[in-house]
């Protein structure tokens, strides 16, 4: 197990080892029991075990926190693969904890666990203000320095988000440069960010970068496989470019993922249009029509289209 415990009489320092008091012998043998499976790796019966010592005592703190830590050290585990569990899990840790502080509000090492709990629930705030708890309680306990470092790294990557913000903001008033700049700080330090490749590929894409924002565009979709708007922006300047064939693939695969984006279908349908595959491209608008029918642009360009006119050099 990952924490230390309380025993909810005299002690607020004691591990699951240690348990002492008058309790029931079936629920002492039970919170031993999954002491055992935790220790041996076994988290996931150390948390079915942990769930029916609370069922039986669940006015002990000492219980709470441990089904907290079970469920804690089963996600860290790796076994849990299903997000939705996952994120049940982690909710379900966060009402242990709380449920913990509830019944004993001094005992500080549920206050340093909640913040790794809310940090993983991406609520950093709440984050931070349950660590500065903690730290108030035990400036010098056992896990200071722990949670003295995570807070330091909280601080960073919010300054981070600042930055991709403010970016963000900028390429949408016209100092895409400036943008630019941010962003290349951001995925030097954090390259896994989907959401930095993505406003950099915008920014190199208003400052006619097109094989630099062709590459952040592709390295955001490898990031964000689920997400459309960057197979969208990648198939646009791919298109730009001349790279009709590629562009025409990660088009499709933008409206596979949402086909009820319709200037994601037109933006297919105009280079079909360019290409004279008029049936394919008729197709698409009157799709894109279907999901927008109050677009009166489009209408029009539908009947151009049908009346054999030629495509537009532009956007539609």
């Amino acid at each position: 197990m990952n924490e230390q415990y309380m025993d909810g009489n005299d002690s607020l320092e004691l591990t699951l080892l240690e348990v002492r008091g008058p309790q029931p012998r079936p629920t002492e043998e039970l919170v031993f029991s999954g002491v055992r499976c935790a220790e041996d790796g076994n988290f996931e019966e150390a948390a079915r075990i942990f769930e029916q010592v609370v069922s039986n005592a669940p006015d002990d703190p000492l219980h709470h926190m441990n089904l907290a830590s079970a469920y804690q050290d089963l996600l860290a585990s790796g076994d849990v693969e299903d997000v939705e569990r996952a994120e049940h899990l982690t909710e379900r840790a966060c009402e242990h904890l709380l449920a913990t502080v509830r019944l004993a509000p001094d005992f500080a090492p549920a206050y340093r666990s909640l913040g790794f709990v809310y940090k993983d629930m991406e609520a950093p705030w709440r984050a931070r203000e349950m660590w500065n708890y903690y730290l108030e309680m035990e400036p010098h306990g056992v896990f200071a320095e722990e949670v003295t470092l995570a807070l330091d790294e909280l601080d960073r990557v919010q300054h981070l988000h600042r930055l991709c913000e403010e970016a963000s903001h900028l390429v949408n008033h016209g100092d895409a440069e400036r943008a630019l700049r941010l962003l290349r700080e951001v995925t030097e330090e954090e390259p896994s960010w989907y959401e930095a490749w993505f406003w950099s590929g915008l920014a190199c894409r208003e400052l006619e970068l097109c094989d630099e924002g062709i590459e952040a565009f592709a390295k955001a979709s490898e990031l964000d496989p689920g997400s459309p708007y960057a197979y969208h922006e990648l198939a646009a300047l791919l298109a730009r470019k001349g790279e009709r064939e590629a562009a025409e693939g990660f088009w499709r695969k933008a409206i596979e993922l949402d086909g009820d984006e319709p200037w994601i279908v037109t933006n297919l349908a105009l280079m079909l249009w360019q290409e004279e595959r008029r049936p394919e491209a008729e197709e698409l608008l009157l799709r894109a029509l279907d999901a927008d029918p109050a677009n009166r642009k489009l209408r029009l360009e539908l009947r151009k289209l049908q009346a054999g006119e030629p495509a537009p050099p532009g956007g539609i």
